[in-house]
């Protein structure tokens, strides 16, 4: 039996997977049903079992089939949904080598209909960050940095900027569309976000290396430890890059957020550009207290800051970030600042379980999980009221 298929990808909390397949077969098949098929992933995963050394291994897992349903008279083309949980379904690789998340390399979908493979090829895919389009730029210095960006269909003066984590740069099997994928960037142009805003722009650079790289080389990472200071090689480039899509789209509001590594940025940008946004959203921010001068601290006391971090956050410790930045902050009378901690970062959705029924607790680290679904809590103010606050 031979055919053709699509895939649709998806992004959810842990990242993204692929949810949906359209088979197309040569030949009829009467009444496929969910029992008939057998479907397997061939792609690229981490062994993270095999420590240190952590190698890339071609699997062959199988994936859930939830529903399937019948799109034309003859029985050639039929819609398969498929089952998605943190630990089914990503079209990602992961790699403990370099730390950042590349398209998987193969990937396909295998299909067996009543035991008979199927042979197929896949010839297109849908994602949710087919709404953005993409770019590239080459500042001043030389460096280039691509980019994903929305523009809404009525004209808007507003921007919302978005700057990735470690595991979204790269340049290798990589595009923007990992940056908007991997983790939640498109609740940013949902109805609802786009609503509250009254729509806006919404620009998210990726990184060639990651965010502290302080040479361009990714010299100081070692193994997933980053030894960083306020030096970023990409600064400047990326506020050129800001500036000037500030200045194509005539933007006169600015919010920027990020997360870890954007948050480091997103601090770096507050305290060198103070004047390039009207508010920061620093999220599980990994700017260093000790990294921050009192003349920083000055600048930043003026500004409007929304900071989003975890207590059991293992990667970014806040007691070496957030806590005494926050701490400095306040007794330098910034009344401007609002903070959202939470203990833990969990599954809030309730589709999710442990094996003992618990909702899924992941990394404290991913506390941009509350932010994408604004979920965020600084004393009765939410992170995407605070965003309108500031655009409108």
């Amino acid at each position: 039996m031979k055919g053709t298929y699509e895939i649709t990808i998806k992004g959810f909390d842990w990242g993204c997977c692929v949810t949906k397949a359209v088979l197309h077969l040569e030949e009829a098949v009467k009444d496929l049903k969910k029992e008939d098929l057998k479907i397997t992933e061939t792609k690229q995963i981490t062994d993270f079992s095999k420590i240190p050394e952590f190698p890339i291994v071609i699997a062959e897992p199988e994936r859930t089939v939830v529903d399937v349903q019948k799109k034309d008279e003859e029985g050639k083309i039929y819609e398969i949904d498929l089952g998605i949980s943190p630990d089914e379904g990503s079209p990602l690789l992961f790699s403990m080598h370099t730390f950042f998340n590349t398209w998987s390399d193969p990937y396909s979908l295998n299909f067996e209909i009543k035991g008979k493979p199927v042979e197929a090829a896949c010839t297109a895919h849908e994602t949710d960050a087919d709404i953005f389009a993409y770019d590239s730029y080459t500042a001043s210095d030389g460096i280039s940095l691509k980019y994903a960006y929305y523009k809404p269909e009525t004209p808007s003066d507003r921007l919302v900027v978005w700057v990735h984590g470690l595991g979204e740069g790269g340049i290798d099997h990589t595009d923007p569309s990992i940056t908007v994928l991997a983790n939640k960037v498109t609740s940013l142009v949902s109805e609802e976000f786009q609503t509250m805003v009254q729509g806006a722009h919404v620009l998210a650079p990726q990184c060639p290396t990651f965010w502290m790289d302080k040479d361009g080389t990714g010299s100081n990472l070692n193994h997933g430890a980053i030894d960083a200071d306020e030096h970023s090689f990409y600064l400047n480039a990326l506020e050129e890059l800001i500036r000037k899509y500030q200045k194509d789209a005539g933007i006169k509001k600015t919010v920027i957020a990020g997360c870890s590594n954007g948050g480091y940025m997103t601090m770096l940008l507050a305290i060198n550009f103070p004047d390039l946004a009207d508010a920061y959203v620093p999220i599980c921010e990994a700017l260093a207290d000790k990294c921050i001068s009192d003349e920083a601290i000055g600048t930043l006391k003026e500004l409007p800051m929304y900071f989003v971090y975890a207590e059991d956050d293992p990667t970014v410790d806040p007691s070496l970030h957030e806590i005494p930045t926050l701490a400095r902050l306040k007794k330098a009378g910034a009344d401007k600042i609002y903070v959202s901690t939470t203990e833990h970062v969990e599954d809030t959705s309730g589709k999710y379980k442990d094996k003992d029924g618990n909702p899924v607790r992941y990394s404290g680290h991913w506390s941009w999980i509350y932010f994408f679904n604004d979920e965020c809590d600084a004393d009765g103010l939410k992170a995407w009221t605070f965003i309108q606050k500031y655009l409108l």
